[in-house]
C-alpha cells in the first residue's frame, strides 16, 4: 500500500514538472457586436479589438467554446501575406478537422469570425468565408510566436 502511494506521488511530481508549451494558441467562435452599447449575451465574452487587416476595430463577442488549441495543430509553416503581418499556415489533427467541419457546415457560422488568442492576447479576428477542412491560416502572430509554435511542434 505504501509503495503505491509513493509511486503515485512520484508520478504526480514528474507530471507537474512536465514542460509547459512555450506558446498558447486558442481559436474561438466570434461575432461583431451589433451595437457596442448592448449588454454582452450570456455565454459570450466582450472583447474590444484594435483592428487588423482582416477585421475592423470594434467590439466583438467571443463564445467560450474553444474550437481548437495548439494541441490540435500537427504542422505549421510561417507565412507573410503581401499586405503585411505574420501568420501561420497550419494543418489540423483529426479531432480539430471534425470540429471545424461541423462548425463551418452550419451556414449561420459562415460570415462570422474566428477569434484567435495567442499567449493570452486577442491577436486577430479571422472571417469565416468557406468550409474549413484540415488546413487553415491563422494570423496575428509575432515572428517570435511563429518560431515558438514551430519549436513546440518539433518537441511534442
Amino acid at each position: 500500500m505504501v509503495w503505491r502511494q509513493l509511486l503515485c506521488g512520484a508520478l504526480l511530481i514528474l507530471w507537474g514538472c512536465a514542460e509547459k508549451p512555450a506558446i498558447s494558441v486558442q481559436v474561438f467562435p466570434g461575432v461583431l457586436a451589433p451595437s457596442p452599447a448592448d449588454p454582452t449575451p450570456a455565454g459570450w465574452e466582450r472583447v474590444e479589438f484594435g483592428g487588423s487587416l482582416r477585421a475592423a476595430a470594434g467590439v466583438y463577442y467571443v463564445r467560450g467554446d474553444t474550437l481548437l488549441t495548439e494541441w490540435n495543430i500537427i504542422a505549421s509553416r510561417p507565412v507573410s501575406p503581401p499586405e503585411g503581418g505574420v501568420g501561420a499556415a497550419v494543418r489540423l489533427n483529426a479531432y480539430a478537422v471534425a470540429r471545424m467541419q461541423k462548425y463551418t457546415a452550419d451556414e449561420a457560422n459562415l460570415r462570422t469570425f474566428l477569434a484567435v488568442r495567442i499567449n493570452g492576447r486577442w491577436a486577430d479576428f479571422i472571417p469565416v468565408l468557406d468550409r474549413i477542412n484540415d488546413r487553415m491560416m491563422l494570423f496575428g502572430f509575432s515572428e517570435q510566436e511563429v518560431k515558438d509554435l514551430d519549436q513546440y511542434l518539433a518537441k511534442r
